[in-house]
């Protein structure tokens, strides 16, 4: 994924600044420790928030733990120690990477495609790895990829709403793993559907003046209105929020409050201002 889904730093008090930075280094580490040390590389503020989520619905009590790591080999930081949730998100990190090489391959000229085509092969055994585990997800990153393959093969007949599903269904469907009860699940599959539609509509709105200059696909090219797009982003937004409004989360609650009421706002502003940064 893209970084997006980031908290509003400013309006977090200092313990969940320290905690959330803590689930970080603790998910940058399980990368490590489950796939190499390369791995580290996919880490992302996305699956740091799946991380969250998935460990604020769960009766596992969060436990944290001093580490160095090679990003600061001199002081001991804060870690979320291994746990189901941390391996939940790394293992969904891995599927959505090897989809992810899959799609940038086929829409890339060459240098770059020949570069993805390199990483394919061991971003796919991290994903048979992955798979192992959690079939259904993997199930779901590769329709993901197949469906949006055929929106883009429709070009200007798809509709925005068309072309957002294939990554609204597909995270949907993933946080809907993390559920306890039907009503959960039902909960959690609207609000991972809106968080991938929120992350398709940044990313298209990221890459529309690239898309308009060589001619890729894009479904915003008909709207490149700035506040048609920002109203997009709104009703989105606002759709995620009604959903996450809906759970009950056991820890965590203030830090995700913040990134769903005040981070995903930031984030679309800052897309909308051409600002936004790729992690």
């Amino acid at each position: 994924m893209f970084g997006y889904i980031k908290p509003f730093e400013p309006q977090l008090r200092v313990c969940e600044l320290e905690q959330y930075k803590a689930v970080y280094c603790g998910l940058c580490r399980g990368l490590s420790r489950s796939f190499g040390p390369a791995a580290r590389l996919t880490l992302s503020y996305d699956f740091t928030f799946i991380a969250m989520l998935h460990a604020a619905l769960s009766d596992e009590i969060p436990q944290f733990l001093p580490h160095r790591c090679p990003c600061h080999p001199f002081v001991k930081r804060s870690h979320l120690e291994p746990c189901e949730s941390i391996a939940f998100s790394c293992d969904i990190a891995m599927l959505l990477l090897r989809e992810k090489c899959v799609d940038n391959r086929e829409d890339s000229s060459f240098p770059a495609s020949f570069v993805w085509s390199f990483l394919l092969p061991a971003a796919t055994h991290f994903a048979n790895e992955a798979a192992r585990k959690r079939s259904s997800a993997s199930s779901l990153a590769r329709e993901m990829t197949a469906a949006q393959r055929n929106m883009e093969l429709l070009r200007d007949a798809a509709t925005i709403d068309q072309c957002c599903d294939p990554t609204a269904s597909a995270l949907g469907g993933i946080l809907e793993l993390a559920g306890h009860s039907d009503e959960e699940r039902r909960i959690l599959h609207r609000l991972g559907y809106m968080l991938g539609r929120y992350i398709y509509l940044c990313d298209a709105v990221d890459d529309l003046p690239k898309d308009l200059e060589h001619g890729g696909f894009n479904p915003l090219k008909s709207r490149t209105g700035r506040e048609e797009q920002a109203q997009l982003l709104r009703q989105t937004i606002a759709e995620i929020g009604a959903a996450y409004a809906l759970l009950s989360p056991k820890c965590f609650q203030g830090i995700l409050d913040n990134i769903v009421f005040l981070g995903l706002p930031r984030q679309a502003e800052l897309v909308l201002e051409g600002e936004h940064h790729h992690e």
